[in-house]
């Protein structure tokens, strides 16, 4: 291609949020007029405008075309140097196309955020607190974690004190608060205190919580343990009253009832002894009238029959713990295109997942969800989390037809592949 690219500055710095221009000098080396497209190529070339795009030159003529890098303040552009290229085109030759490459810096910004959830807790001893703490810049970042009361009133445990911050993550701290003193009875008490984030030439950012302390006894404590006394002295009064004497009435009748009964069986048995034993002497009689001695015939012995009663078994599916992982790699395509990566369930099962751990190691851009066959149960930032873990108390179920899937809408720049990954942990049991 007859053409002489020139780039006149080969590094340019830009602040994110601002602007930052260099220029491309372009000659047109040929014998006849030429058209000349110009483009940028490389990560910058979603935020850098070309102007002209196209320019004509005469032959030996020369033009010049203006590049304005406009970096945004996110973390998705990351501090540092970032390579480009500015390709140029022959209308006359579109077979060949020449290359000028040269380097942007973009600068560093920090933008901390800090969250205390909840707020306000509440308890006689211990208060509990999340604190959310965002990296909103676009480079990494150590950061401590200390908190304070204006009274000291209160004692702090935080775990991890000491964390580094990857850009665009947002992650939690679990954040304690004990009382120094304990009270047994009395109002509420509210306890202020700031959770403070730190960092190297950083200014501190804050967070504003508060504990409201309770009393070891509360009020309905004492109202419900007053109420039992009451309850207790009543039921006593009642059976020394009104019941023991009762239940004492009715046994001594029940024991004269159950001893008539007795003295009535005892008199007929009698009776039907002496019966026998007159029935007996006259067959005696009988007997030696006839000359012949009385005879005792053996008695018949009952038989009875016998059955067993078949008892069945009832039949439930066993449950199998199960634990497992959907790794996916998506490449960089239009905003909303996903591509889905699925569990391959057995036939004639039941998957209950009770505990869910998203991973993104690699701090990806775009979007992530987590689907039960085509419905869609969760949706997540890629930029908004490393790690994220979730623990089901009611689990979540799915089958073969309606299987565990992650769907990914990947949006790198450039051509770096989205790997969002998911651990999964439950029970697969018969269908």
């Amino acid at each position: 291609m007859a053409a002489v690219v020139r780039l006149t500055e080969g590094n340019v710095t830009a602040e994110p949020g601002s602007e930052a221009s260099c220029s491309v000098r372009i000659r047109n080396a040929g014998p006849v007029v030429d058209r000349f497209a110009v483009e940028l190529v490389g990560a910058a070339r979603g935020w850098t405008d070309v102007e002209p795009s196209v320019v004509s030159l005469l032959p030996g003529a020369e033009d010049q075309v203006v590049l304005t890098f406009r970096p945004p303040r996110s973390s998705a552009v990351g501090a540092g140097s970032m390579p480009f290229g500015v390709k140029v085109r022959s209308s006359e030759d579109p077979e060949s196309s020449r290359v000028e490459e040269g380097e942007l810096t973009v600068q560093p910004f920090t933008d901390l955020g800090a969250e205390l959830i909840p707020r306000t807790s509440r308890g006689s001893r211990t208060g509990r607190h999340e604190l959310v703490v965002d990296n909103n810049g676009n480079h990494p970042l150590t950061v401590e974690i200390h908190a304070a009361d204006p009274d000291r009133l209160l004692d702090f445990r935080i775990a991890p004190a000491l964390l580094d911050l990857a850009p665009g993550t947002a992650t939690f701290i679990k954040l304690r608060a004990q009382p120094t003193r304990r009270f047994l009875r009395g109002d509420n008490r509210t306890l202020p205190f700031q959770a403070f984030v730190t960092a190297p030439d950083v200014e501190a950012t804050t967070a504003d919580g508060a504990m409201l302390q309770h009393a070891l006894l509360p009020k309905s404590t004492m109202k419900a343990v007053a109420l039992a006394l009451a309850v207790v002295t009543a039921l006593v009064v009642l059976w020394f009253t009104v019941l023991k004497p009762q239940v004492h009435s009715e046994a001594t009748k029940a024991v004269q009832q159950q001893s008539a009964q007795l003295s009535a069986e005892a008199n007929s048995a009698k009776q039907h002894a002496a019966e026998a034993q007159a029935q007996a002497s006259r067959a005696a009689r009988s007997a030696q009238q006839a000359g012949a001695s009385p005879s005792g015939g053996a008695s018949p012995t009952p038989s009875g029959a016998r059955g067993a009663a078949a008892g069945t078994l009832e039949n439930s599916d066993s449950k199998t713990a199960i634990d497992f992982r959907i790794t996916t790699s998506v490449a960089p395509g239009r905003p909303g295109s996903f591509t889905t990566a699925s569990h391959d369930q057995p036939k004639k099962t039941v998957l209950w997942i009770t505990d869910m751990v998203l991973q993104n190691p690699q701090g990806d851009t775009g979007t992530l969800q987590v689907r039960r066959g085509r419905i869609v149960l969760f949706e997540f930032g890629l930029a908004n989390f490393r790690d994220l873990d979730y623990h089901f108390v009611q689990p979540l179920r799915f089958t073969r037809t309606d299987r565990v899937t992650l769907a990914v809408d990947c949006q790198n720049p450039g051509a770096t592949k989205c790997t969002p990954s998911a651990y999964l942990d439950g029970q697969l049991v018969k269908g």
